[in-house]
């Protein structure tokens, strides 16, 4: 712990630095973001992108299955344990990636914001997690 807080620290004493150093907004931004790694490249925003679309579509399929009925015949039915946890993890990705392909299509060539990145890749994760838990989407 005591190591990250240090090399949080000092990166922060590195971009201030910089930044009196440096002039323009632009400039200054920019320094900031090379030091603190808040940026993605647009190439790991796209597949990040294409892999949530992915994820989104088994998800999205997973959920038109009906709800699993304690009495009855055994049938292929959606867990509402499963459906509580991936409703809210496609909204996120999808407000995330919408977010990402704005940022992209107004700043093309540019690197992404590692925040919206970071969001898109969690939420992936945790759909995978939550299909493959439910043998979902196999």
């Amino acid at each position: 712990m005591v190591i990250n807080k240090l090399s949080l620290q000092t990166r922060s004493a590195m971009a201030g630095a910089l930044l009196l150093l440096v002039g323009g907004c632009a400039n200054i931004q920019n320094a900031y973001d090379t030091l603190t790694g808040v940026t993605v490249s647009p190439t790991a925003v796209y597949v990040a992108v294409n892999a949530f679309d992915a994820v989104e579509a088994s998800a999205t399929n997973y959920l038109r299955l009906p709800r699993c009925k304690t009495t009855g015949p055994a049938v292929v039915c959606r867990s509402p344990a499963a459906t509580a946890a991936i409703i809210p993890a496609v909204r996120s990705g999808r407000v995330a990636r919408n977010n990402l392909r704005q940022f992209l299509k107004d700043h093309p060539g540019q690197l992404g914001p590692k925040g919206l990145y970071d969001a898109l890749t969690g939420t992936t994760a945790t759909l995978q997690s939550v299909l493959g838990t439910y043998k979902a989407g196999n």
